[in-house]
């Protein structure tokens, strides 16, 4: 089976009550963590060497994540530099029901640097 390095990474979570604040929201940190899994997995999939985090440009929280809740990840290389690459995160709030939409709770922009094999900057071969 072939990747298509382009392809969003998707990963979902549910949210438990120890990941939660006292006010019953998932913490920021937490999320910001599985962000950076996600956006990490993403650079590595379109670079295929080892990437590191370098910087998170932005990160935005628009609702409230409550425990309880099933969340999705989207994490898809946004931009290509010489080393380094944007990776854009989304985070959707599952529906209660079937029949209605997914709600964008967060979203972030990480930056990853490509590494070759002694930890150094590596050329990205690979363009969108």
């Amino acid at each position: 089976m072939t990747r298509d390095p382009k392809a969003p990474v998707i990963m979902t979570r549910s949210v438990m009550l120890k990941m939660a604040n006292s006010a019953g929201n998932l913490f920021g940190g937490t999320l910001m963590g599985w962000m950076d899994e996600v956006s990490g997995i993403a650079a590595h999939r379109f670079t295929w060497t080892r990437v590191t985090t370098a910087a998170v440009k932005a990160m935005n929280f628009y609702v409230p994540i409550p425990y309880g809740t099933v969340l999705q990840l989207e994490g898809r290389v946004v931009r290509v530099g010489h080393t380094s690459l944007d990776v854009a995160v989304t985070a959707w709030l599952e529906p209660e029901q079937e029949d209605q939409e997914l709600i964008r709770a967060a979203d972030a922009l990480f930056v990853y640097v490509s590494l070759d094999e002694k930890g150094k900057p590596k050329k990205i071969e690979r363009t969108l």
